[in-house]
C-alpha cells in the first residue's frame, strides 16, 4: 500500500493510474451496451449452457459475454493473436531479427500483432453469429441482423484490443496483465456469491462461516504466490581489474538477481488460451439441443486425462520459453566473460556456462512445477461433485499474485525513475549556481 501511495504523488504516475483507470471503466461500461441484432434473452440462455468454457470467456470479457454486450468476445481474439505472434516471431528468422532491431522492430512485430487480432475478431464473431443464428432478430431482414450483429461484436473486440494496446504505450505495465488483472477482481463478488448460495442449503450461518473459510484460503494463496514470485538467488558478478596503456581501471562488482519465477504468469495464460481454442470453437457453433457425444467432449474437456497432460506440457514449455527470454544464460556468461567478469569461484568460459545453465533449470523447473501443481489441485477437486465451480481457481490465484506483483514492480521503477530525475536536475542547478 505504500507504494501505491508514493507512486501516486508523483505526477507522472498519477497521470498513468488515471489513464488506466479511464481505460477499465470504458471497458467495464462497454460490458453492458447490448449486441444489435440479437435476441439477448435467448443468447444468455445459450451462453449459460457452455460451461465452464463460458464462464471463463465470461471472466476475460469483463462480463460482457453473459450479457450479450458488444465485447462479448473480450480479450481472447487478441490474446490468441498476441501468442501466435510471439510463436512465429521466435520461429521465423527474419521476424526474428526484426523484433530485435529496437524500439523500430518492436512497431512492426506490434502492427503485424495488431493485424492478426483484427483478423481473430472478425472470425470468432462470425462463429459467435454462426451459433447464435436462432436467436437473430425476426422484426427485421435476418441478414441485416446477423451482418450487424457480427460487425459490432468484431469493432468491440477491436476496440478491447485497442485498449490494452493504450494500456502498454500510456498506462501501468502490460496492458494484458493490467485487463486481465482487472477482470478477475470484478468477478471476485459473484464467486464469492455463487459460495454463499451453494453453502446456504446448510444454514445461514454456516454459509456465512464457509464463504468467510473460502475466502481466507484464497487470500492465504495469493499471499503464497507473491512470497514465492518473490524469492530468488543473487548472483554476485566480480570484476578484475583492466589495463588500457599506462592507467588501470576497475569495474563496479554487481550482484545479479535471479527470480525463481522469471517467466511470471504468462506460461498460464498461454497455456489455458490455447487449450481452450478447441472447446471455444465447439461452443460457439454447437447446435443448441445436440447430443453429439464427440462434440461434447470438447466442451467438457476437464474430464478428459489428455486436456491434463496438455496442460502440464504447454505450462512447462511456455515457461522455460519465458524464463529464456527472460534470462539467457549462454548470452549472460558471454557477457560476463567479454567484461572481464566472473562468478566467484568458478573461471570464466565453460565452467560458468555449465553452472549458468543448471542454475537455470534447476529455477524453472520449480517454476513450472509451482505453476503446474498450483492450478491442478483445483482442478482435480472440482471432479468431486460437492466441490464444483473452483476447477480455475488455482490460475486466478497465480494471476492476480502474479499480477499484483508485476504492478507493484512498475510503480516502483516509476518512483525510482522520478528520484533520479529529480537527483540529475538538483544537481544541474548546483553546477550552474557553481559557475
Amino acid at each position: 500500500m505504500s507504494t501505491f501511495t508514493d507512486s501516486y504523488k508523483v505526477p507522472e504516475l498519477r497521470k498513468k493510474m488515471w489513464f488506466t483507470f479511464l481505460i477499465l471503466s470504458v471497458l467495464a461500461l462497454l460490458s453492458l451496451v447490448p449486441v444489435p441484432g440479437i435476441d439477448h434473452a435467448g443468447a444468455a440462455a445459450a451462453v449459460s449452457k457452455w460451461g465452464d468454457t463460458g464462464k471463463l470467456l465470461d471472466v476475460m470479457s469483463f462480463k460482457a459475454l453473459g450479457n450479450v454486450a458488444v465485447t462479448s468476445l473480450g480479450l481472447y481474439p487478441f490474446l490468441i493473436a498476441s501468442i501466435i505472434m510471439q510463436i512465429v516471431t521466435i520461429v521465423v528468422p527474419k521476424l526474428r531479427d526484426i523484433a530485435q532491431t529496437g524500439e523500430a522492430g518492436t512497431k512492426i512485430i506490434t502492427k503485424f500483432t495488431r493485424i492478426a487480432a483484427v483478423v481473430g475478431d472478425v472470425l470468432f464473431a462470425a462463429l459467435y453469429c454462426v451459433g447464435m443464428r436462432n436467436h437473430v432478430w425476426t422484426s427485421i431482414n435476418y441478414w441485416v441482423a446477423i451482418i450487424l450483429a457480427g460487425v459490432c461484436l468484431a469493432a468491440g473486440a477491436a476496440f478491447f484490443g485497442w485498449c490494452i494496446e493504450l494500456i502498454n504505450t500510456k498506462g501501468l505495465g502490460s496492458g494484458l496483465v493490467i485487463v486481465i488483472l482487472a477482470c478477475i477482481v470484478r468477478n471476485i463478488p459473484d464467486e464469492l456469491k455463487a459460495l454463499y448460495e451453494k453453502a446456504s442449503i446448510l444454514g445461514v450461518p454456516a454459509a456465512i462461516a464457509l464463504t468467510f473459510a473460502g475466502a481466507v484460503v484464497a487470500v492465504a494463496v495469493i499471499v503464497f504466490v507473491i512470497w514465492f514470485n518473490m524469492g530468488g538467488k543473487k548472483l554476485r558478478i566480480l570484476f578484475s581489474k583492466r589495463t588500457v596503456g599506462m592507467k588501470q581501471y576497475a569495474m563496479q562488482n554487481q550482484t545479479l538477481p535471479l527470480k525463481v519465477a522469471q517467466a511470471g504468469t504468462m506460461p498460464i495464460v498461454y497455456t489455458v488460451a490455447i487449450l481452450l481454442i478447441p472447446a471455444v470453437i465447439m461452443c460457439l457453433v454447437m447446435p443448441e439441443g445436440t447430443t453429439n457425444v464427440i462434440l461434447f467432449s470438447f466442451v467438457n474437456f476437464k474430464r478428459s486425462l489428455m486436456f491434463y497432460l496438455l496442460f502440464c506440457v504447454f505450462a512447462a514449455f511456455f515457461t522455460y520459453l519465458f524464463s529464456m527470454i527472460q534470462f539467457n544464460p549462454m548470452d549472460m556468461s558471454n557477457q560476463i566473460k567479454q567484461n572481464g567478469g566472473y562468478i566467484q569461484g568458478l573461471r570464466p568460459g565453460k565452467t560458468t556456462s555449465q553452472y549458468l545453465m543448471t542454475l537455470y533449470t534447476n529455477l524453472n523447473l520449480a517454476d513450472a512445477a509451482f505453476l503446474i501443481c498450483l492450478s491442478l489441485v483445483p482442478m482435480l477437486l472440482d471432479l468431486i461433485p460437492a466441490l464444483t465451480g473452483i476447477w480455475f481457481a488455482g490460475m486466478v490465484c497465480i494471476m492476480l499474485g502474479g499480477g499484483f506483483i508485476e504492478l507493484k514492480t512498475v510503480l516502483e521503477n516509476g518512483i525510482s525513475a522520478e528520484e533520479e530525475k529529480a537527483k540529475a536536475i538538483s544537481k544541474e542547478r548546483k553546477n550552474k549556481y557553481a559557475k
